[in-house]
């Protein structure tokens, strides 16, 4: 068997409970709807909810559970407040996410079958 090497992360990391945490609020479709919506752009809580197709306050009440947990960000303008991601690791795990139930799909239909949520070993 060939052994791992685990340098940038361990088991036990003070990190932990933080790490949980944002797997949780990624657990929620429309929080990985506006990160992925932010990457790369800063915008306001009314251009946001255009973009993802939710109600205003749906968006700002994501927003904020988003900014409490640290994954993004408020700036406070005169025309109003803009938010934008904290860094690129949300984004880059929504979209290794994204990628990833991607890729199980294409595996599991050239399985065929398409609708199989079983898991390899």
């Amino acid at each position: 068997m060939k052994k791992v090497e685990h340098v940038h992360a361990t088991y036990d990391t003070p990190h932990l409970n933080a790490a949980v945490g944002v797997f949780a609020l990624l657990a929620n479709p429309v929080s990985v709807k506006m990160i992925l919506a932010i990457r790369d752009i800063e915008v306001s809580a009314n251009h946001l909810a255009d973009i993802v197709d939710l109600p205003v306050d749906q968006t700002s009440h994501e927003l904020h559970r988003l900014e409490s947990a640290g994954i993004v960000s408020r700036q406070r303008r005169e025309s109003g407040d803009f938010y934008l991601l904290n860094g690129v690791h949300a984004g880059a795990l929504a979209e290794a996410a994204i990628f990833h139930a991607e890729h199980q799909q294409q595996e599991r239909t050239r399985a065929g079958s398409p609708t199989s949520n079983s898991r390899p070993n």
